[in-house]
């Protein structure tokens, strides 16, 4: 398990105390999920997370649209490198509070 890896689960334990967060899966990967609905997930060592545009969180280095397939962003859903993996726990409570927000 990769050190990325570890801090997605330390981040989805936290969130499953607080929050009543609970673990799945996306597109074969790992999520973590608020009423049913998909807010996170851990794709290719690298997080992905549904939250609103934000021009400042785009302009961070290597952010960028999510692809599940090249050339089908998904809309609404940005993926972060783990080089960034220090502001992961407060993204995901962004998109925690998000997705909370659309039910």
């Amino acid at each position: 398990m990769s050190q990325y890896e570890v801090k997605f689960n330390e981040i989805a334990s936290h969130l499953n105390l607080t929050d009543n967060v609970a673990k799945g899966n996306m597109f074969g990967a790992k999520c973590l999920k608020i009423n049913k609905k998909a807010f996170a997930m851990f794709h290719q060592e690298e997080m992905v997370f549904k939250l609103p545009a934000d021009e400042s969180l785009m302009s961070m280095e290597g952010v960028r649209p999510f692809e599940p397939m090249p050339g089908r962003p998904m809309t609404g859903w940005v993926q972060v490198p783990n080089r960034h993996s220090v502001q992961w726990e407060d993204l995901a409570v962004k998109a925690l509070n998000y997705v909370r927000q659309l039910n």
